[in-house]
């Protein structure tokens, strides 16, 4: 795949001049990369035009190349890992995000869309210590908007996906973004998942809007990102299945008996976030001279004056005699605005960046009966819950990572700043927000600073809140990388989710503010990368084995009696993951593992194994033509007591009387590429009816009382423009 110019992950784009362009090639200057064999500044009259792209030979690489795709990460001034969109179809039939092989392992409801739990709860590390009123249980589809992609294009560029099935699933995917003038970039996002499901009530409907912008100047010292994303994400709650047992007995699942009938969760988001940036140190990577043109007069040999004078015409000669007159280009200084090396004094970059957020969850049920009220204050059959989450933050920072990394990298980087933050929780148990809330001021100061010799780098990271209950609430943490190798360790501190405390779905706990410790976990970690690019002759493509330990202690949790509860105990748990990428000719392997021990389940459970693979064939035919991908995708978890789901509080709860896993989930796919569109087809589940056939007693469950959807279809294509 055809790469920017700049190949340092940390570069931010460089301004170039305007490009000329042929069928087959395309060739950029830059317009401050200069050297004294340059043309003079007289010819350099246009103004920077855009961004340094590389091209390949084919007409779709070219095209290709024109679009950057970035996604920036919290607190970068610089951009990180910039790509192109793919055409590689690889992995197109994985539309199910909590079945894509991205490091991640989620367990959901037993179909697209629905609310997931993790398999492997604190093997990611999370970056900031952010208010939360409940834990994200839609981790695929509530990401944070700063984590979606923003671009600079040099065409339109557009993408199309739809996907659909027998058991009426539809999936919609719009990604429209074009550059208004140089260096401007605005992109329109949107992704649909509607399906109507195969068990009562079990309906999901998902709809996301991203719009993003962002703007850099001529020599990327000003720059400036946005969006704003509206989520609306609605969840039908059957509460599962009344009898795990004689489920199985019915001919259709519309017919199995469910614990609710008329109720349904709804999230809405709406997120608005800013970022900006001025670097005062001037970002440009070359020296360049001033020039004078003057005239020499030395006495030389007519003969030889004669003889140079023959093979360069710009000097003049004295015709008879030994005085030559000679016309040159001297260097007479330096521009002083261009320094070759940096600045003796940096004075880094400035950055703010601004969240403005409201998350509020709706629950509605016309049918009241259900076992879930049994704990609940509840006198009517009918039920009406919302809570509103308000944020708003400000992060206000500086850094001396002021100089583009292909010009010179800071071997000695450091960051901080200060996060005043404000929010708000509403409750209502009518269709109008009563006036009970709480609020909570916070300053939260921080802190990055990282060392880099080589091959070698060593960083750090230290946070802490300040004000309201979470007063004292810290996280510090280290990391190291040697070549491939790389080490981290975490210590931390943080308040446990304003839902332990108050009321939600009509639980009412009341608890005072000091009634829960902090949950604490130190925890260290080492990890492994091997990587080989597609023109390596190697059949390992690529590696990654982690190891993780960590220490946890006061964890906290909603009981089998939806009561909050904190263990005083600890607990060691222990997570090995791998993923490797094995070709063999047109033989791919695609696999990631993850290996689990928990010491204490009273504090943390988790399954031993849980695996995910793909094996297929990837060739051409018809002359390369057609490019064609077929295998099967294979997914397992050993057995364990997985959480439960109480749709009144939209969380999970602890429970000890079903235990879920030890069963294979096989799919069977084809993946085929036209030029810049792919089409998939895939048979979901395809061993279900295999068990059927062979009379095995089915008995899979996603989570405690959701069953797995049996066989499916599932199709879909996706399709590139650039234009």
């Amino acid at each position: 795949m055809a790469i920017p110019v700049y190949t340092n992950a940390q570069t931010p784009i460089r301004a170039v001049r305007p490009t000329s362009t042929n069928s087959s090639t395309q060739s950029t200057t830059s317009n401050f990369a200069t050297n004294i064999d340059e043309e003079p500044d007289s010819t350099r009259t246009n103004e920077p035009q855009g961004i340094i792209y590389d091209s390949g030979e084919e007409a779709d690489s070219i095209l290709r190349t024109k679009v950057l795709a970035i996604e920036p990460i919290r607190r970068g001034v610089k951009m990180y890992n910039i790509e192109h969109p793919t055409l590689d179809p690889t992995g197109a039939q994985l539309f199910n995000a909590s079945h894509k092989m991205d490091g991640q392992f989620f367990l959901d409801l037993g179909a697209l869309g629905q609310c997931q739990v993790s398999l492997i709860p604190y093997f990611t590390t999370v970056q900031s210590l952010n208010f939360r009123f409940t834990p994200d249980f839609h981790p695929v589809y509530r990401k944070e908007l700063h984590r979606m992609k923003l671009f600079q294009t040099q065409t339109p560029y557009t993408l199309l996906s739809y996907g659909s099935s027998l058991n009426k699933d539809y999936q919609l995917r719009i990604i429209h973004t074009q550059n208004i003038i140089p260096r401007w970039n605005a992109a329109f996002l949107y992704d649909l998942i509607s399906r109507d499901g195969l068990y009562t009530n079990s309906g999901v409907t998902n709809s996301i809007i991203d719009i993003t912008t962002n703007y850099y100047s001529v020599d990327s010292r000003y720059q400036l990102q946005a969006g704003i994303s509206n989520k609306r994400l609605r969840q039908q709650e059957n509460g599962g299945v009344q009898n795990d047992t004689t489920c199985w007995n019915y001919n259709r699942e519309s017919g199995v008996p469910v614990n609710m009938y008329a109720a349904q969760n709804q999230w809405r988001d709406l997120e608005l976030w800013v970022h900006q940036s001025f670097n005062t140190v001037r970002q440009f990577s070359h020296l360049r001279p001033i020039t004078a043109r003057i005239k020499d007069t030395v006495q030389i040999d007519t003969t030889t004056a004669r003889h140079e004078y023959e093979k360069d015409s710009t000097r003049g000669i004295a015709t008879g005699m030994n005085i030559v007159v000679q016309e040159r280009d001297t260097i007479i200084g330096y521009d002083t605005i261009l320094p070759l090396q940096p600045h003796t004094y940096n004075t880094g970059v400035f950055a703010l960046d601004l969240n403005l957020a409201r998350h509020r969850r709706y629950f509605y049920d016309s049918q009241a009966n259900s076992w879930f009220y049994n704990q609940s204050a509840l006198d009517t059959t009918y039920f009406f819950d919302s809570t509103t989450h308000y944020r708003l933050a400000a992060e206000l920072y500086w850094t001396n990572d002021a100089y583009m990394n292909h010009r010179w990298s800071n071997p000695f980087v450091i960051l901080f700043g200060v996060r005043p933050e404000y929010n708000r929780i509403q409750y209502a148990t009518d269709t109008v927000l009563s006036s009970y809330g709480i609020g909570e001021m916070t300053v939260s100061p921080f802190a990055q600073a990282s060392i880099s010799i080589g091959k070698f780098r060593l960083s750090a990271n230290a946070e802490e809140v300040n004000g309201g209950r979470r007063t004292g609430d810290y996280r510090l943490s280290a990391r190291m990388d040697i070549y491939n190798f790389h080490f981290d360790a975490l210590s931390e501190a943080v308040s446990p989710d304003l839902i332990y405390y108050h009321n939600e779905g009509h639980y009412i706990w009341d608890y005072a503010d000091d009634h829960f410790n902090k949950t604490k976990r130190q925890q260290i970690g080492a990890a492994y990368t091997l990587s080989h690019p597609d023109s390596v002759d190697s059949h390992i493509r690529r590696f990654d084995i982690g190891f993780k330990t960590a220490l946890i202690s006061d964890n906290v949790w909603f009981s089998s009696a939806m009561v909050p509860t904190q263990g005083n105990e600890k607990g060691l748990l222990t997570q090995l993951q791998a993923a490797a990428h094995l070709r063999f000719g047109w033989f791919n392997i695609r696999m990631q593992e993850m290996v689990q021990h928990s010491n204490n389940d009273n504090v943390v459970r988790v399954p031993l194994f849980a695996s995910k693979n793909s094996l297929y064939a990837d060739t051409r035919l018809f002359r390369g033509a057609l490019r064609l991908q077929t295998g099967f995708d294979i997914r397992y978890h050993t057995k364990y007591k997985a959480d439960g789901w109480n749709p009144l509080l939209g969380a999970f709860y602890r429970q000890d009387d079903v235990e879920v896993g030890n069963y294979i989930v096989a799919d069977y796919w084809i993946n085929l590429q036209v030029k810049r569109a792919s089409i998939y087809l895939k048979a979901s589940h395809f061993n279900a009816p295999l068990e059927n056939l062979l009379k095995i007693q089915p008995n899979y469950f996603s989570l405690p009382h959701y069953p797995l959807e049996d066989f499916g279809l599932y199709w879909g294509l996706t399709w590139n423009f650039f234009n």
